[in-house]
This record gives C-alpha cells, structure tokens and sequence, in this order.
C-alpha cells in the first residue's frame, strides 16, 4: 500500500510489528479543529481520529449524508457510478496518522462500506462530526 511503511518496535519483552505513517486528505478547516483539539488534549492525531470513529462509526451512513452507493443499485442497464472526480468545498490538505496494521484494515473496513473505499473521506466526515463544535470557527 503507498505510504504505508511498518516498522518493528520494541514492546515490553518482545517486538510488535507497529503501523506506517498513513496520508489522509483532510479539509483546511477540520485539520485546524485536529491540530486545536490535539494541542488541547496532548492526543496525537492517530488517537483522534480512533476517537472520531468510535464516536460516529454507528451513525456514518447518516453522518456521511448517504454517500455510500447501494450495493447493485442500477441506473437502466449499468450499476450506478460515481465520478472519479471529488469536489471539494474547500481545499484539502495532507495529515499523517500511524495506526496499528489491524487498526488500519478496520478504518479500511468501514471505508469499503461507507465512502467506496475512500479512507480521508470517512475520516474527513468522523472528525467534522466529533470534534467540539467550538472548534468548527476555526475554518472559513
């Protein structure tokens, strides 16, 4: 997978196989509200974002406002398709995480059946629902 580098550590008495660094395309707005929330918690990244998915994983059909495709829903004679372009209300920005490999397959799980496999875009959506909405003047 691009980006994804594991490395070895050293845990206790033995060795863990740890996660890679991850890219995840975040907008402007709710990267600030990530950095705010990480600065007033001491929480990294990786763990806000478990918590935003822990916080929404049972509501992101709704959260992400039907994103999701219905599996084998047709439109005539070809399943629905979804352009393989995004738009985007605001610009996008890079942030790295560094989830556990089993971690990253359960993000990668809920990413398949919720955004057709598009990681930032569940991740993007979890935040924006979990982080205070205090925060969300922080962006335009």
């Amino acid at each position: 997978m691009p980006g994804n580098t594991s490395a070895i550590t050293e845990t206790g008495g033995g060795t863990a196989r740890a996660g890679g660094s991850v890219v995840v395309y975040l907008p402007v707005g709710v990267r600030s509200r990530l950095r705010e929330r990480a600065a007033a918690t001491g929480r990294s990244h990786t763990q806000l974002v478990f918590d935003a998915l822990n916080a929404t994983h049972t509501r992101l059909a709704d959260v992400l406002g039907g994103a999701a495709e219905a599996a084998g829903e047709t439109d005539g004679i070809f399943l629905v398709q979804r352009s393989g372009r995004r738009r985007h209300r605001e610009d996008q920005v890079q942030v790295s995480i560094r989830p556990h490999p089993a971690n990253l397959a359960v993000i990668d799980d809920l990413a398949a059946r919720h955004t057709t496999g598009n990681r930032s875009a569940l991740i993007a959506a979890a935040l924006d629902e979990f982080l205070p909405a205090a925060l969300k003047g922080v962006s335009p």
